[in-house]
């Protein structure tokens, strides 16, 4: 199939991506007023003190307060800006490739880009900042436009005092610069360890060291006298003594079933650097994989971790040259947008969903050896 037919169905992807995304969000913020999500882009340093996740919640107060806006339209256009900004600065990262069905196959994958379409839920959350941050640094390399240090250093901290999932992905942000920077190597590992990784540990430090509660006894008070009555309590409700591990034991078969997931994710990848001779780097995905061990264990969105993942994934790869497709490479990719279009990944508590004759199939299946084993 011709590049330029290609590039016009990965355009639309994004639009449509876009709309969703914006639609999404409207409703769960301005419609609902959903605690989940609206609330968590509320979480402030004026109620309570210094907190986790509090940045953008302090200045979107400030502006109320200032403007007299409600809050609800000012977080959701804020998170419209951003969604805007992160599709059109990737349409302009992958249509100027000469891409092929494989591509596509990429985009849709329901543990990446995909969800959006799967499970609109992970849309409105704040890693939409961590993704458009990670965009802008990845294009700036590519173009080759010298990134001072320091400038990626406080968006490193803004991205954490954001959310602090933001640190378990700093090896996405340090792997980029070693890839794509051409300074000495020695150079390049002594600016990682002093301007990536130095004042990330150090801010998670304060953060759990001096920080206060996320939801304090007069944060839904606060936002009430702000002229916010959240239906839903959402995050301001949630028991930071909460024992996630009897979570996910009462849940183990759908937590378990997310290895499903990520081996057909990580065979899609494979399958697409396979096809156009890419190679990551073994060494990247094993330092990945034990930064994020700790996330998966505290904390149970377990779909939202492996969408950032294979997300920041995607637009790393994007970045590399990609081979003319054979006849076969086409046939293989059709195979894999079709395949990967009967699965979904949710959000937490579901790791792998397919039509109901194979689910109660592989539910089945599982039930027999995990009883005949333990």
């Amino acid at each position: 199939m011709k590049t330029k037919i290609i590039n016009y169905i990965i355009g639309s992807i994004f639009i449509i991506y876009y709309w969703i995304c914006i639609q999404s969000s409207y409703l769960q913020i301005v419609f609902y007023k959903n605690g989940w999500y609206l609330g968590e882009w509320l979480i402030n340093y004026q109620d309570g003190g210094f907190k986790r996740r509090g940045l953008f919640g302090t200045l979107f107060i400030f502006i109320n307060e200032l403007t007299k806006i409600p809050l609800q339209f000012i977080v959701f256009a804020f998170v419209s800006i951003l969604y805007a900004l992160f599709f059109s600065l990737l349409i302009q990262l992958f249509v100027q490739k000469k891409n092929t069905l494989l591509t596509i196959s990429i985009l849709l994958l329901p543990a990446g880009l995909g969800m959006i379409l799967k499970d609109p839920t992970i849309i409105a959350k704040k890693e939409i900042f961590i993704f458009v941050l990670y965009l802008i640094y990845f294009l700036c390399l590519e173009s080759k436009k010298v990134v001072k240090d320091l400038i990626v250093t406080f968006f490193i901290i803004a991205a954490i005092l954001n959310h602090e999932a933001a640190f378990f992905y700093i090896p996405f942000v340090s792997f980029t610069y070693f890839v794509k920077d051409g300074s000495a190597t020695s150079i390049k590992l002594k600016k990682i360890l002093l301007y990536h990784l130095a004042p990330a540990v150090v801010v998670m430090l304060l953060l759990y060291k001096f920080g206060y509660s996320i939801s304090t006894e007069n944060s839904l008070l606060f936002l009430k006298n702000h002229g916010l009555d959240l239906v839903l309590k959402g995050i301001y409700g949630y028991d930071p003594q909460y024992n996630v591990l009897n979570f996910y034991k009462s849940h183990l078969y759908g937590y378990q079933t997310y290895l499903i997931s990520l081996f057909f994710a990580s065979l899609t990848f494979f399958i697409y650097c396979k096809f156009n001779k890419i190679s990551i780097s073994k060494r990247f995905l094993m330092i990945q994989f034990i930064f994020l061990i700790p996330l998966f264990y505290i904390a149970y969105d377990w779909g939202r971790w492996i969408n950032i993942f294979f997300t920041l994934l995607t637009i790393f790869i994007a970045g590399e040259r990609q081979l003319i497709s054979t006849a076969k490479e086409n046939m293989i990719a059709i195979a894999l947008i079709l395949f990967n279009s009967l699965w979904t990944m949710l959000l937490f508590t579901a790791g792998f969903i397919t039509f109901p004759a194979l689910d109660a199939f592989i539910k089945k299946l599982y039930y027999f050896f995990y009883f005949k084993i333990f």
